[in-house]
């Protein structure tokens, strides 16, 4: 009797539900560890409201467009200034993503060690919309893999019929590249009738 082995079909359906699992799996880790780093980074700060003083538009044409925001805030009689920038927090939207207006108040957390030191709110809605939707995928995922796991008897086949579904997908490889290879001659033929 031939030997029995999964055919193709199966080991690329399960590799390619390793990597959405590591995928899926990595994104939850990710803002786990950044809303514990979060946490952490404020822990010892205070909440302050801060004012938007001045606003540069960057305009991108691909992708969406970013806002350099400058605020003043006082601490003890003493007014500081800078740029709200994304390194300011482990956050998102901490001066891209959300639009303000000049004159604006929003609430910061700074360091009553040193008042240089800001934080800016991190955006939860976006983390948790992230997670529970690595969640969700995670879940669907590890569904198809035990249905996989169930019926994979289904996508035994003899070594024979392995090596043949093998030269199959050689052949359409090989045919597809010909066709490509041939429509781009066409095309050039095309033009070079055209330009007589």
């Amino acid at each position: 009797m031939s030997e029995l082995r999964y055919n193709r079909a199966f080991k690329k359906g399960l590799a390619a539900i390793l990597f959405c699992i590591i995928l899926c799996s990595s994104i939850v880790v990710f803002f786990i560890i950044s809303k514990i780093q979060y946490d952490q980074l404020v822990s010892d700060m205070k909440p302050l409201e801060a004012t938007i003083v001045d606003i540069d538009l960057e305009i991108h044409h691909k992708g969406p467009d970013k806002q350099e925001i400058y605020i003043e805030y006082e601490v003890d009689g003493v007014v500081y200034s800078r740029e709200l920038e994304t390194d300011t927090a482990i956050s998102f939207a901490a001066g891209t993503g959300a639009h303000y207006s000049v004159g604006d108040k929003i609430q910061i957390f700074y360091d009553p060690q040193n008042p240089e030191i800001i934080a800016s709110p991190r955006s939860q809605s976006v983390g948790m919309f992230w997670v529970v939707f690595a969640l969700l995928s995670l879940a669907f995922i590890l569904f198809i893999l035990r249905w996989m796991i169930k019926s994979r008897r289904k996508f035994l086949v003899t070594q024979e019929e392995y090596d043949k579904e093998g030269e199959e997908i050689k052949r359409s490889k090989l045919a597809a590249k010909q066709q490509k290879k041939q429509a781009k001659l066409e095309r050039k033929t095309g033009i070079r009738k055209q330009g007589k």
